[in-house]
């Protein structure tokens, strides 16, 4: 297993390139001593691995047509098997961030509305057949509520509901060391999606919070992560504002409509198409 300093100023760095899976692979990176990000190309979300004294801990799984690079890295660079991750926690129930479960047998959480979407194989949400993916008889062994406290031995992960980007998300926070994995309701430079489920009032309700909480680096579940408590504040305070512009356009073209024209849409189970 690789060992790494102890270092409040710790910069990210770059461990290996897939070599094996190329495009398809993933990018080890070590962003803090003990947490490894599995940055993924193009598709997919990016996994994250926390080595604990007491419990290995995987973020997310990510897509499943990666899993292979998932476990050629994990073995060879950082030297540990899929058998010694002790706990998946799910940050929601988007495909991209689930398929991969399959594989590992140890207990796996999720927030109590991301836990209830998976085990009933809701395509509408977790949009795994429109993606080629079967997502059927996944489960989720443990169901997450706000503020529960995860002990790991030298990491304390703390579970914060943030629903907007989906009711099920969540984000996970070291509240000593003040880091926090972000999944897809923060990102670098951009506003979260919101699909069903997700409400665009309360994704900003919840990035408020996120608002009031220090933390001095961010990693999310695509794109880049953020370092330093000031970059971070202004990442949050940017995506509150466009999504409240975003809300503000959006209602004010449904006021602009005639009456009947504002009348609500079918049931999204019964639609012909579904938006993306």
């Amino acid at each position: 297993m690789i060992q790494e300093e102890n270092d409040t100023l710790f910069q990210p760095r770059l461990i290996k390139e897939d070599d094996l899976y190329g495009k398809e692979g993933y990018i080890l990176n070590l962003m803090r001593p003990n947490v490894y990000q599995f940055h993924s190309y193009g598709s997919g979300s990016h996994v994250y691995l926390i080595i604990g004294e007491n419990l290995n801990v995987l973020i997310d799984t990510g897509v499943i047509t990666k899993f292979n690079s998932l476990n050629y890295l994990l073995t060879t660079e950082i030297g540990i098997k899929i058998e010694d991750i002790n706990l998946v926690i799910n940050t929601h129930e988007h495909f991209d961030h689930i398929s991969a479960n399959a594989y590992f047998h140890c207990p796996i959480a999720a927030h109590r509305w991301a836990a209830t979407k998976i085990q009933h194989t809701d395509e509408l949400i977790t949009k795994g057949r429109k993606r080629g993916v079967d997502l059927s008889n996944l489960k989720i062994n443990i169901w997450l509520e706000d503020r529960n406290i995860i002990d790991i031995g030298n990491t304390i992960l703390k579970i914060i509901e943030t629903p907007g980007h989906t009711s099920g998300s969540i984000c996970i926070y070291e509240p000593f060391q003040q880091y926090m994995f972000t999944g897809d309701t923060l990102f670098k430079g951009a506003t979260t999606n919101i699909y069903e489920s997700g409400s665009i009032s309360e994704y900003i309700n919840s990035l408020q919070f996120l608002y009031t909480l220090r933390i001095n680096s961010f990693f999310p579940s695509h794109g880049k992560f953020v370092l330093g408590e000031e970059n971070v504040k202004n990442e949050i305070h940017s995506s509150i504002k466009n999504a409240e512009i975003e809300l503000e356009t959006y209602i004010y073209r449904l006021k602009s409509k005639p009456p009947e024209e504002g009348k609500p849409p079918p049931s999204l189970y019964k639609r012909d198409q579904e938006d993306l």
